[in-house]
C-alpha cells in the first residue's frame, strides 16, 4: 500500500513539473532567440505600443555594427506592400536592395550609428532567422561593399 501512495504522489509531482517546462510556441521562441544570439543579435522586449499598431506582437532584434555616416542612417516601416521612410535617402539603392530582400515578418528597420534594430513578429521557422540575417550582410560588410 505504500508503493501506491509513494508512486500516487510522485505521479501528480512529474505532472506538476511538466506544466512547468516550456513547450509548443514558447519552446520555439526559445530556440529562436538563442539561435539569434548565436548570430550576434540582442532579443529586446519592445516598449508597449497602440493597440492594433503596425508593431503590436513585434520583438525587436538588434545587431551591432560599424559606425556609419549620419547620411546613412534610416528608418523604415513596412505599410501594406511597400515601406514608409521614416527617416533617412529614400533614393539609396543599396537600401531598397536591403528592403526588398527581409523577410515578410519584418515591421520595421532603424539603421542607427553602431547597430541595426530590426522590429518583426518571430516567425515559425528558425531558416526566417537565417534569412534575416542574409538580408543584412550588406551592412555588416560597410559602405565599401
Amino acid at each position: 500500500m505504500t508503493w501506491v501512495i509513494v508512486a500516487v504522489v510522485a505521479a501528480i509531482l512529474v505532472a506538476n513539473l511538466l506544466k512547468l517546462l516550456p513547450r509548443g510556441r514558447m519552446l520555439h521562441i526559445q530556440r529562436l532567440r538563442e539561435a539569434a544570439r548565436k548570430l550576434g543579435y540582442r532579443v529586446e522586449r519592445q516598449a508597449e505600443s497602440e493597440e492594433g499598431g503596425p508593431l503590436e506582437h513585434c520583438v525587436g532584434y538588434r545587431q551591432s555594427l560599424e559606425r556609419c555616416s549620419l547620411q546613412e542612417e534610416f528608418s523604415c516601416q513596412r505599410e501594406g506592400q511597400g515601406w514608409r521612410w521614416l527617416s533617412g535617402d529614400a533614393q539609396s539603392q543599396s537600401t531598397a536592395t536591403l528592403l526588398d530582400a527581409l523577410p515578410a515578418e519584418v515591421r520595421r528597420i532603424d539603421r542607427q550609428s553602431f547597430s541595426v534594430l530590426v522590429f518583426w513578429v518571430e516567425p515559425d521557422s528558425i531558416e526566417t532567422l537565417g534569412e534575416l540575417d542574409k538580408a543584412l550582410q550588406p551592412l555588416r560588410e560597410g559602405p565599401s561593399a
